[in-house]
């Protein structure tokens, strides 16, 4: 039988047996799909439109689609099956990254040898493209991480890698040439880069080097290495014919990775002994606090509901997500949105924007619960099957379960802060900086950061969002000499094991508060 599948940059067609799954149709092409559940069907997420013959629909399609899209041949691609002639249409493009990519020079104008630095993210892998003898950033590009067809969290991706290593390694450097390839260099420039540098999480790096990942799997999730290490050249030399060396930087441990340590490195945490904190959020977060000449970092599960996985109404940040959320008492919610297009769900700063509102509402209480009584204020809330949710607009909406899950992110972050303060010995207060970056974390408005109780109280004055913290960090290492500081610094960076901690439960209960001082 055959099967149709259409993107946006056009027609596929493949040969299939009956019975096999949409989602492997499609991934099998060579086409990515993103499945943040890693095609387990919980998460609702990898719908498609479809015409032709197919299985009907399951149990979990049931819950997760509306009337309206299985009026519309919407599917989960994880749950239909191909049983003749199918079409398959993927409707959503290409992540957005709200990155910040800027063209430093006329690349014709640029002299000498060049570089690339790729911070390899859990959602998003990055390349920038850097002048070795200046040091200057010229072009930077992002794509989707293809692994996220495995899942969007690090353990479930883990998971499928000890049984087929071979695959998400691939997935991760075809990632790295497709962000590459998007700088849209001429032969000519491409023809000057000789050596590169990657940064990524623990998993990424092992992921990437071929490493055995079971120590991460287990208990006392430790790297098998945390020594700098030499990456494959391929599939990259296709694209850069005089690129002869790939360096992948050092990890600090646990899952506490080289994008940590480029963070640490571009902001200068620890170089001038001023007390000051970086939280890279995305997918997973990773906190970092230097005071006085102590460097600590710490990892936090915190990301899937950042990233808008788990959430009814949660998506990637593509057109058409949720980045804002503003009342108006005349004309009630006003969703600013990716591309200005109709709201179709919420990215992570927009759960956070809606939820920080939904409190300063009344609507929601500082204990994360909906309230019963908000038909005064105009606010719409529904309940059903036992589960209350707040109507943001037509098909989208934020339910009990979203909240809850909000708490959860926002609880690991805010107790590994509190426990990182409490062992260097300073108070919040005494914090200089507080830097958000991350693929998420650097579009986060502070006010919503602050609202929430993700950070204990400072003056918004001191916090800064800087999306880009881990690829400049490894654009600096291009440099032998900064590579070696930065070797030595993740040398001398205490590790804190937040499971290890006696108090990190406790805390974490109590920071799940909306507002917590």
């Amino acid at each position: 039988m055959k099967i149709k599948i259409k993107t946006l940059d056009g027609f596929f067609e493949a040969d299939a047996e009956a019975g096999t799954r949409l989602d492997d149709l499609v991934l099998s092409s060579g086409i990515l799909l993103d499945r943040p559940c890693g095609g387990k069907g919980s998460c609702g997420k990898c719908r498609v439109k479809v015409s032709g013959e197919v299985s009907g629909f399951t149990e979990c399609e049931l819950k997760h689609l509306s009337p309206e899209d299985r009026d519309a041949g919407r599917r989960l691609a994880c749950q239909a099956r191909a049983q003749g002639d199918v079409e398959i249409e993927i409707e959503a493009g290409a992540v957005f990254t709200d990155k910040t990519f800027s063209i430093g020079a006329d690349l014709s104008e640029v002299a000498g040898p060049l570089g690339l630095a790729f911070d390899l993210g859990t959602t998003t892998v990055a390349a920038f493209l850097v002048g070795l003898e200046s040091g200057k950033v010229y072009a930077g590009n992002a794509t989707l991480n293809e692994q996220a067809a495995f899942g969007a969290e690090v353990m479930s991706r883990l998971s499928v890698a000890e049984k087929d290593p071979g695959s998400l390694a691939d997935s991760i450097w075809n990632s790295a040439l497709v962000a590459a390839s998007g700088l849209g260099l001429s032969g000519e420039v491409r023809s000057r880069v000789t050596r590169a540098v990657a940064v990524g999480n623990s998993a990424m790096h092992h992921l990437a080097l071929g490493l055995s990942i079971s120590s991460l799997l287990r208990s006392p999730f430790e790297p098998e290495t945390k020594a700098p290490m030499e990456a494959p050249l391929h599939p990259l030399s296709s694209l850069f014919p005089e690129l002869t060396q790939i360096y992948f930087a050092p990890l600090i441990g646990g899952f506490v990775g080289s994008d940590a340590l480029s963070c640490l490195a571009y902001f200068g945490l620890g170089r001038e002994g001023e007390a000051a904190l970086a939280i890279d959020l995305g997918t997973n977060g990773e906190i970092l606090l230097a005071a006085g000449n102590r460097v600590l970092a710490a990892s936090t599960a915190a990301g899937p509901a950042f990233e808008g996985v788990n959430i009814s109404c949660g998506m990637r940040a593509i057109p058409g997500a949720v980045t804002e959320v503003k009342w108006d008492a005349a004309n009630g919610f006003d969703l600013r949105t990716i591309g200005g297009e109709a709201p179709r769900g919420l990215s992570g700063s927009g759960l956070l924007s809606a939820v920080r509102l939904l409190r300063d509402l009344d609507v929601i209480e500082t204990s994360g619960r909906i309230t019963d009584s908000v038909s005064a204020i105009g606010v719409e809330v529904r309940k059903d099957d036992d589960t209350k949710k707040i109507i943001l607009a037509p098909g989208v909406f934020i339910s009990q379960h979203d909240v809850r899950e909000l708490q959860k992110a926002k609880g690991a972050v805010r107790a590994a802060v509190e426990i990182l303060l409490e062992r260097c010995g300073v108070s919040a207060s005494d914090l200089s900086r507080v830097i958000l970056t991350g693929s998420f974390g650097g579009r986060l408005d502070p006010a919503d950061v602050l609202g929430l109780g993700v950070i204990p109280k400072v003056k918004k004055s001191r916090i800064y969002s800087i999306p880009n913290g881990a690829g400049m960090g490894a654009a600096m290492m291009l440099d032998d000499d900064l590579f070696k500081e930065a070797v030595e610094l993740a040398a001398r960076v205490e590790h804190v094991e937040l499971n290890l901690d006696r108090d990190f439960m406790d805390r974490y209960i109590t920071s799940m508060a909306f507002g917590s001082e």
